[in-house]
């Protein structure tokens, strides 16, 4: 899982203006985190119950004063 940060910071007047984008999960990787281990005849045995979150965007912004 490859997760980014880039922001800006901006002065203006006597305040400081943070703008940024976060993105989680770059490479929308769906690795699988758990199985089902209960073996059971013709039952779910081995399938996935829990993948990696898909890709996520998150825009911040701040004002310090």
């Amino acid at each position: 899982q490859i997760d980014l940060r880039f922001a800006k910071v901006f002065g203006v007047r006597e305040s400081r203006a943070t703008v940024g984008v976060d993105v989680y999960n770059v490479s929308n990787s769906s690795a699988v985190l758990t199985y089902n281990n209960s073996f059971v005849p013709g039952g779910t045995w081995l399938q996935p119950l829990m993948v990696l979150t898909p890709r996520l965007f998150k825009i911040t912004a701040a004002l310090d004063w």
